[in-house]
């Protein structure tokens, strides 16, 4: 998850003027959307777990 993190990082903090690297950036970042969506689902089941919806 540091990845995910540097990225968001970097994609948030920096004015990315490169095409190239932007692209890279949006490409890789598109890379982490299962990740993402399996921790939203953990995290979704574990409050349904613990009653708190």
């Amino acid at each position: 998850m540091d990845d995910l993190r540097q990225l968001r990082n970097q994609m948030v903090h920096e004015y990315v003027e490169d095409l190239t690297v932007l692209t890279s950036a949006l490409q890789t970042g598109h890379d982490f959307v299962p990740a993402i969506i399996a921790v939203a689902n953990k995290l979704l089941a574990e409050i349904e777990r613990r009653g708190w919806v």
